[in-house]
């Protein structure tokens, strides 16, 4: 066999290697090679953002309500009174968010925090970006970054993250960073789940980093131990800046006050996913 013919062989088998393993990889490998699933873009919107991860699902986000287009990006507003604003969208069919147990996930943000326009805490968790909601009668699958509320700190607010997957308890809390947020200051936040363990366990990670050279550019990353998360899997909206279906007015207590620049999802193996992150959400 001359050698052009043995390469040609070698890359043939490999092909019949790649065709059997490819049934067992995660969702976001089988649609290619890019662990990025959705990649949004706020800053120059005339009123739709789209997906611009190219193997990624087609689902525009459509903004609605009292948003406004800022040189950061979109800047969300709304209170209890009458002012609501959201983005949203979902692919046109399947589901928005689809990884086994084993695939490690990260999504994370860029925004530019507004402080309570009243008192030092918000009363409830404005909403900065999601996939799934929360349900606290069923198990749903749900990835979102918030803000604080009272309840958590009385004199402070902080990023919270949660992730819930088919084995998450319908009550999980929250996790909390340690970085108290300083009005005015850009933000990069991630946070990642590890691949569920066979010791019954999954470590998440809450990284927020502070952009503004002036308050120190300060990092900090808080990991947690929490129980295996399962699969997660959910056909509900992608939203930021809000939930959707928007609530009532006077229920419109999710409601961001504040920029989103960007938002971004991956899902894969671990150092795939935390170079996702970094290229994607880069500190600047």
């Amino acid at each position: 066999m001359t050698p052009r013919n043995a390469a040609l062989a070698a890359l043939a088998a490999l092909g019949v290697l790649v065709a059997v393993l490819l049934p067992d990889l995660p969702a976001a490998a089988r649609a290619g090679t890019s662990p990025l699933l959705y990649d949004y873009e706020f800053r120059g919107t005339t009123g739709t953002v789209p997906n611009s991860a190219p193997l990624g699902p087609v689902a525009p986000l459509t903004l609605i309500g009292t948003w406004t287009a800022v040189p950061a990006g979109v800047r969300f507003r709304g209170n209890t009174s009458g002012h609501e604003s959201v983005a949203y969208g979902r692919p046109a069919t399947g589901y928005s968010l689809d990884e086994p147990a084993r695939a490690a996930v990260g999504f994370g943000a860029r925004i530019v925090y507004d402080a309570p326009a009243t008192g030092t805490c918000f009363p409830d968790t404005p909403n900065v970006t999601q996939i799934g909601r929360y349900s606290a009668q069923t198990t749903a699958a749900q990835l979102k970054l918030q803000l604080s509320s009272c309840t958590t700190s009385s004199t402070q607010v902080m990023m919270e993250c949660r992730i819930a997957g088919a084995l998450t308890a319908p009550d999980a809390p929250p996790l909390v960073s340690t970085l108290p947020l300083v009005n005015g200051d850009p933000y990069n936040i991630s946070c990642v789940k590890s691949p569920d363990g066979a010791s019954g366990t999954t470590t998440i990670t809450l990284t927020v980093t502070d952009l503004n050279p002036a308050s120190g550019g300060q990092s900090v990353t808080d990991t947690f131990t929490v129980p295996d998360l399962g699969y997660l899997r959910t056909n509900e909206y992608i939203t930021a800046g809000n939930t959707y279906p928007l609530p009532p007015p006077a229920q419109n207590t999710d409601q961001l006050n504040g920029v989103v620049t960007r938002a971004v999802y991956c899902a894969g193996g671990p150092l795939n996913v935390s170079s996702c992150l970094a290229l994607h959400l880069p500190a600047r």
